[in-house]
């Protein structure tokens, strides 16, 4: 196992055996450890590590260590599920130790990951970037493909959310192009994830068409798992819809229905039904949506998944429902903690409790909900609720109300349309006086 570890390394930097050895070993000595013949003394394979630019660790059996740092990773993911995330980190970090004592490049990648992805559900994206970069500057892609791939595809979804959209797309065309490279069984269904990451960001930023198109690239993939051609070919409806191909997104969402069961695992059924219950709320099938929409959240009930649990309501939110619905489902979300994942669908429901109370005339409730909401949201959520707040004012007497939305809509800080950035030619007229000037 030693002798296996120095020679690839030596290789792949490109060293021979007699290099490798130096003044210190020799040729024979280095041939004879890489064969596994003999076990190098300490002081040998201090030199050879020194020489490979590796810890010492990287070359010891350090079975107790990997151990444990499996644990913790399973353990920091449970935390994670169940919300406690500051725990979760804190086994990462002792994780992050012991990998750093191994000098494991790829054990450090995958636990720089995870830290990464924890951080992004918390919304610290700048530190999230970090480990992302970071870990991925750790991997070869070359040598762990798959790992590299999915940390790559995770560290564009980070910089989309951070708003670094030139650093996301480059993320994700690394992805894709990582993933052309595999041969492997699990070629297609990795190189239809790539697709269909890189999609999700098309299609974030309104780019239906190309988002279209890697979707049937990646479905286009052979031997792809019912899983996967179900999510598929839910975006595959959301794309034609956002296109107005009503007839292609009805057939395409009425294709992944069929083949919801067909999977097996519960947990990965509910989620697909999530996804394609968003479809058929676009395209106005709200009873199906709803009754798929309630099956996910009984599923992730059970199994404590409370990421999913917030999607989902937050998606029965925003479909028509009784007085008695909206009360169970905003009740309920009001009464989970404040912190991750349950903030924006607190402010969510609180707006949509707003709303009901407009429509009643009972301005007074809709005012102490948005105050509610707007003590709760950041910045960049405020602006959307002030104008409401504006609205319910100026219903409750207050005079200053549209002098104060008006103000508020015209406020440069928040001009939504984007300037031309560009100035255009003139058009060049090819008349005789034209030609002669130019002459």
């Amino acid at each position: 196992m030693v002798g296996t570890k120095i020679r690839d390394l030596r290789k792949k930097l490109g060293l021979t055996q007699e290099q490798l050895a130096g003044d210190e070993l020799t040729k024979s000595y280095v041939s004879q450890v890489e064969l596994g013949r003999i076990h190098p003394s300490h002081k040998a394979l201090e030199i050879i590590a020194s020489r490979l630019g590796k810890p010492l660790g990287y070359f010891l059996e350090n079975g107790d260590d990997m151990r444990t740092i499996e644990v913790l990773l399973k353990a920091a993911q449970a935390l994670w599920n169940s919300g406690r995330l500051e725990d979760g980190m804190l086994g990462l970090q002792e994780a992050l130790t012991l990998a750093e004592r191994t000098g494991r490049e790829d054990i450090l990648a995958r636990i720089k990951a995870t830290m990464g992805k924890l951080e992004m559900s918390q919304g610290n994206l700048d530190q999230a970037l970090a480990h992302l970069e970071d870990s991925l500057s750790l991997i070869h892609p070359d040598d762990h493909p798959v790992q590299a791939i999915e940390i790559a595809n995770t560290l564009g979804m980070a910089a989309a959310r951070h708003g670094s959209f030139h650093k996301a797309m480059n993320s994700f065309q690394q992805a894709l192009e990582y993933a052309e490279r595999l041969d492997s069984r699990d070629g297609p269904n990795i190189r239809a994830e790539a697709a269909q990451h890189y999609g999700d960001f098309c299609y974030s930023q309104r780019q239906w068409v190309s988002s279209l198109e890697l979707y049937r690239m990646a479905l286009d993939q052979k031997q792809l798992s019912t899983c996967r051609r179900a999510e598929l070919l839910s975006r595959i409806a959301a794309a034609e819809w956002r296109l107005g191909h009503n007839v292609e997104a009805s057939k395409a969402v009425d294709e992944a229905l069929g083949l919801l069961n067909e999977i097996r695992g519960v947990e990965d059924r509910a989620t697909l039904q999530a996804d394609v219950a968003q479809v058929l709320i676009d395209i106005g099938r709200i009873d199906e949506a709803r009754e798929l929409l309630q099956s996910s959240l009984a599923v992730f009930d059970r199994v404590h998944f409370q990421e999913g649990q917030a999607v989902i309501l937050e998606s029965l939110l925003r479909i028509p429902a009784s007085d008695k619905m909206l009360d169970q489902y905003a009740h309920r979300i009001l009464g989970t903690p404040d912190s991750w994942p349950w903030h924006d669908t607190k402010i969510l429901a609180l707006r949509a409790l707003a709303r009901r109370a407009v429509s009643r005339s009972d301005f007074e409730e809709a005012r102490e909900h948005l105050i509610q909401a707007l003590a709760m949201a950041p910045v960049y959520k405020q602006r959307e609720l002030e104008c409401e707040y504006y609205i319910v004012q100026g219903h409750l007497g207050d005079t200053h109300a549209l002098n104060q939305l008006w103000a508020h809509l015209t406020d440069p800080v928040y001009e939504s349309s984007e300037p031309r950035k560009f100035t255009p030619r003139l058009p060049m007229i090819s008349t005789p006086e034209v030609v002669e000037a130019m002459n």
